[in-house]
C-alpha cells in the first residue's frame, strides 16, 4: 500500500490480485463514507486481452502522485493482471479506515511481491 500527500487529503492506494477483491474494496471504501468520485479502480491486463506494455501502465497510472518507485511497482502489478484502488482520505480517521478496509479485503504486499518478481528476472 502507498500514501501520497496531497491536497487536502491524502491519496492511499492499494494493489489487488482480482477484480472482485478490488471492486469489494471499493465498496467498503464508499460505505465507510469516502464519496464515490473519491474511489478509483484502475485494471491491469485481463487474460483475454493483449498486455499492454510497461509504459502503457505507467501512463494509466500517471495522473496519481506516486514516486518514480511506487509508480514503476504498480505499473508492473497492473501489466501482470493486478487491480490498483485509490481513494482520496481527508483526515486521519478516513486514513485508518481505509487502510483496515484495504487491509481486510485482501490487498497485496507491493514490495513483498516486487521481490518475487525481481527473483524471476524482472529488473524493475
Amino acid at each position: 500500500m502507498s500514501e501520497i500527500p496531497s491536497n487536502p487529503g491524502r491519496t492511499i492506494s492499494a494493489m489487488f490480485d482480482s477484480e472482485s477483491d478490488a471492486q469489494s474494496a471499493a465498496e467498503g471504501l464508499i460505505a465507510s463514507g469516502l464519496q464515490k468520485q473519491s474511489v478509483m479502480i484502475t485494471p491491469g491486463h485481463k487474460e483475454d486481452l493483449p498486455a499492454r506494455d510497461h509504459a502503457g501502465f505507467i501512463d494509466a497510472i500517471a495522473n496519481f502522485f506516486f514516486t518514480d518507485e511506487a509508480r514503476n511497482l504498480y505499473a508492473e502489478g497492473l501489466r501482470r493482471g493486478g487491480f490498483l484502488v485509490t481513494a482520496q482520505v481527508n483526515d486521519q480517521l478516513q486514513h485508518d479506515a481505509a487502510l483496515r478496509i484495504l487491509t481486510e479485503k485482501g490487498s497485496i504486499d507491493v514490495d513483498e511481491r516486487a521481490e518475487t518478481w525481481r527473483s524471476s528476472g524482472w529488473e524493475g
